[in-house]
């Protein structure tokens, strides 16, 4: 399905990608406050934190990672048959366990890129990001494909 990843690639065009990169830092932002518990209260410090020093600071890290995030995304975009599933959200969900396996590798390549303090921050809570992300598979999916299209 060539085709599909020329669509996929339509996400770094410069009149489509500040919009993806807008929606995507909704999502984060979303599903940040959801979290709780202990996991939540240090995550939500951490980007709290994260803020304070760049209030655009998630905006920015998407909008620098996305090429990184589309390459990753591509060979399940590929296999992905829109006639066949119930949206590209529910497809990913479909494929959770390797999926938040790319977003983990991308997660760890990112973080060995930060500051000490993003790192000591994440390995601390790598662990637990698979059931972070899980649950926003669905909506992550479905921003990418809207636009995509």
């Amino acid at each position: 399905m060539l085709g599909a990843m020329s669509d996929l690639s339509k996400l770094l065009d410069d009149t489509v990608r500040p919009t993806v990169v807008k929606d995507l830092s909704d999502l984060v932002d979303r599903t940040v406050a959801a979290q709780s518990g202990l996991t939540g209260m240090a995550i939500k410090s951490a980007v709290a934190a994260a803020k304070k020093a760049d209030g655009d600071v998630v905006s920015k890290s998407i909008n620098r990672f996305l090429p990184d995030i589309v390459d990753s995304l591509a060979p399940h975009w590929n296999d992905y048959d829109a006639e066949q599933s119930a949206g590209f959200g529910n497809f990913l969900a479909s494929r959770q366990d390797d999926v938040t396996n790319d977003v983990l590798t991308l997660g760890d390549r990112f973080a060995q890129q930060g500051p000490a303090a993003v790192q000591k921050v994440y390995s601390s809570l790598r662990g637990k990001t698979g059931k972070i992300i899980a649950p926003a598979l669905p909506e992550f999916g479905d921003i990418v494909e809207r636009h995509a299209k």
